[in-house]
């Protein structure tokens, strides 16, 4: 009697694939699409910017009134909280001013907030903040 021949198991498929991902080739990183250029109404934060001036009427601080070039932009709903950089949830302040917005985030959305619903339907004279930086003496 001969040696027997040791059978051939049958090896179940997904045991086949089990370290299957070890000899891969290395693949390219993906290239990160911009969508500026793809989408022409993709709004990039340099155009949110724009809107933001043209909705404030005007290149300046929406709390103390300063203008200048070197005004920040603000998101209202911080990024953590799911807030993107778009025309409704955005504000013009200066950096003093977005310091004191960034220490009190509670006291401070809700009044931003209302500013920027008020400055969309044109009647900044009901806006909160016009209150608490114009006070009648």
């Amino acid at each position: 009697m001969s040696l027997a021949r040791k059978k051939e198991k049958n090896i179940m498929p997904w045991r086949k694939n089990l370290l299957a991902h070890h000899n891969r080739k290395e693949k390219a990183p993906k290239k990160r699409r911009n969508r500026a250029l793809d989408d022409p109404e993709y709004m990039t934060k340099e155009k949110v910017r724009q809107a933001v001036i043209e909705r404030d009427g005007g290149n300046w601080c929406a709390i103390s009134g300063v203008s200048g070039v070197r005004l920040e932009l603000h998101r209202i709903v911080y990024g953590s909280q799911g807030g993107k950089y778009e025309v409704d949830n955005c504000i013009l302040l200066s950096a003093d001013m977005h310091r004191l917005v960034h220490s009190s985030k509670k006291t401070w959305m809700p009044i931003l907030q209302d500013h920027v619903h008020c400055m969309k339907l044109g009647m900044p004279e009901k806006s909160p903040i016009q209150r608490i930086t114009h006070r009648e003496e």
